[in-house]
């Protein structure tokens, strides 16, 4: 079976994973005692979990292959799940999620393996392919989370979405396990391992953050997660305080959030990198991320939200596949899992801090739309430095 449609089932099954557990976990964390500005910092459990373990996944898959951390992160996740399910409290639910966290390194070594496969000039379509099937788990996912996690805040439970998840995650690590190959020849792993300490811990990130076009990247990535967790972590929080809504109208609008990131990914990013690059791609991408966090402050009713949430989330579905694809271009075959995986790190520092701002604003007394207001202002710095780069390292495409 060829390795690429492997690959493409096995992210689908870890999309859904998560996608099962996100719709009553808000719910879940106030019912059992955690404060409510505090519930967006034990959502945000995940990204801190992520920014500890994105470098070791990478760099280790690059010695030993993608295939063992691939499956070896999805049997962490499904434990995570498990705990999450059947947490008696706020502690014990913490924990679960920044398991889920520490072993959600699939994301990186994924990407890394599909770019291991495609050719240079293939690589923003194949990227853009694993970033739709992971969306469409999440189409999935939030759809019968919500269906499961409960039809209201009262009655929200996590107990079967956490054990419906963990089952997905068991059929994604058999069929890994029996069907998918390793895809990086044992001569790069071994000219990887020769690196020796050269590649391990802080003298890795600053290998990576010296090269003056990768440590602007790292940059924007850091701020760009930064702003973006500010509104993903928030948002369950402030449609309920807003809009009145329970895990099942969450579920439906991640849903929603899922099909526009499957159709922009699948279909958009290849065709629009090759017409006009990865540069304008990812302003472009950035500018409509902004418009609709501005559009979203001033909704009233539903409708205007609707609006507002699409314009952000095709300017993250642009700007995320493109960057992966920006990103894997400036780096050899022997050192890609190191270089995906330090810019994962990067942008999940971001994303594991964004949490701590909304909390930080909550405290300070501030409305629900004051970390949409942030997030836009910190996107304004990443337009400024993608139109920094120069033309031939960020993939503009040439004038026709």
């Amino acid at each position: 079976m060829a390795r690429m449609p492997v690959l493409l089932i096995t992210i689908l099954l870890s999309g859904m994973g998560f996608g099962l557990i996100l719709p009553g976990f808000p719910f879940v964390a106030e019912k059992l005692g955690v404060p409510h500005w505090a519930g967006p910092m034990v959502l945000g459990l995940y990204a801190i979990g992520q920014f500890i373990a994105t470098p070791f996944w990478g760099r280790y898959s690059d010695r030993y292959g993608r295939r063992p951390l691939l499956i070896g992160s999805i049997a962490g996740g499904l434990v995570g799940h498990l705990i999450c399910a059947f947490a008696p409290n706020p502690w014990v639910l913490a924990s679960g999620r920044l398991l889920t966290g520490l072993m959600g390194g699939n994301i990186p070594v994924a990407m890394a393996y599909a770019a291991d496969i495609s050719l240079p000039e293939e690589r923003a379509r194949t990227l853009g392919r694993v970033g739709a099937f992971l969306s469409l788990g999440f189409i999935v996912g939030p759809v019968v989370g919500g269906l499961l996690g409960g039809a209201d805040a009262a009655s929200a439970t996590l107990l079967w979405p956490g054990l419906a998840a963990a089952s997905v995650c068991l059929i994604a690590i058999v069929g890994a396990f029996f069907l998918l190959k390793e895809s990086l020849p044992p001569e790069k792993r071994a000219i990887a391992r020769q690196g020796g300490d050269a590649t391990d811990g802080i003298s890795a990130f600053r290998q990576v953050v010296q090269r003056p076009v990768l440590g602007q990247l790292l940059a924007v990535g850091f701020l760009a997660y930064l702003a973006m967790a500010a509104f993903e972590t928030n948002f369950p929080f402030w449609a309920g305080d807003r809009f009145g809504w329970g895990p099942r109208e969450i579920g439906l609008s991640f849903t929603y959030l899922a099909v526009l990131v499957v159709t922009a990914q699948g279909l958009l990013v290849g065709p629009l990198v090759k017409r006009f690059g990865e540069k304008r791609l990812l302003i472009a991408g950035l500018t409509s991320y902004i418009v609709g966090l501005l559009v979203m402050t001033q909704s009233l009713f539903w409708g205007v939200m609707l609006f507002g949430i699409t314009f952000t989330t095709l300017g993250s579905a642009l700007y995320m596949t493109t960057m992966n694809s920006l990103v894997s271009k400036q780096a050899a075959d022997s050192e890609r899992g190191l270089v995906i995986g330090t810019f994962n790190t990067a942008s999940w520092l971001g994303r594991a801090l964004g949490p701590g701002m909304i909390a930080l604003l909550g405290v300070a007394g501030l409305s629900r739309d004051a970390p949409l207001f942030a997030a836009a202002l910190l996107i304004l710095p990443c337009i400024a430095i993608i139109r920094s780069l120069r033309s031939r390292a960020a993939g503009v495409a040439p004038a026709s």
